[in-house]
């Protein structure tokens, strides 16, 4: 009888003894949100401008909208843009809206420094045009004429990160200042130099 109850005993605690441990569950790995990358045509597109509000006497408003490609791969830029301007003031007196198209190219020169040259085509008050003699304007509501204004100049992107993008302060010098081309009201002294503050993404 006590030799059935050892062998009994010895089974179970041999039996206890194999059974395998148990296996711990792998933790489940949390899941990591990958940012989709962007496509080759957005990496090269891109955009900004500037804004002005200003009173001079009278309301100023300007929005100048740019769109800009790479074209190289050592941070040449060329893009399209456009000046939408408002003067509150008579037309006599080189108000009302004034709008155009413009054609640019930056340059990335160092670190945050860039080139830029541009070419603008306003339709705005004859008043605002350097070439146009005011004795030869009849009417207080003259119609508005098209003249167009080179621009070169270089800038600095404030980022604070030596990269090429962001807000940026330029200056611009007129190259038809004071012979032709339009009169800009962003302009410094006798309007051959022009500020320019802006974004550019």
């Amino acid at each position: 009888m006590y030799k059935y109850l050892i062998f009994i005993l010895f089974s179970f605690s041999l039996s206890a003894q194999i059974i395998p441990p148990v296996e711990e569950l792998p933790e489940e790995e949390e899941a990591v949100e990958l940012e989709k990358p962007k496509s080759p045509w957005k990496e090269k597109f891109h955009y900004g401008g500037n804004i002005w509000v200003g009173f001079w006497g009278t309301l100023y408003l300007e929005a100048t909208p740019m769109v800009g490609w790479d074209i190289t791969e050592k941070g040449t830029v060329a893009g399209v843009g456009a000046s939408i301007l408002y003067y509150g003031a008579e037309k006599m007196y080189g108000g009302g809206l004034s709008v155009g198209p413009k054609v640019f190219v930056r340059q990335a020169i160092w670190r945050t420094v860039f080139a830029h040259a541009e070419y603008e085509l306003m339709n705005s008050s004859p008043y605002n045009f350097y070439d146009v003699d005011p004795t030869t304007i009849t009417g207080l509501n003259p119609k508005n004429k098209w003249g167009g204004t080179g621009y070169i100049g270089a800038g600095f992107y404030q980022n604070g990160m030596r990269t090429q993008g962001g807000g940026f302060i330029s200056v611009l010098y007129n190259l038809n200042a004071p012979n032709s081309g339009y009169i800009n009201r962003q302009s410094i002294g006798d309007g051959r130099f022009v500020l320019r503050i802006g974004f550019f993404i």
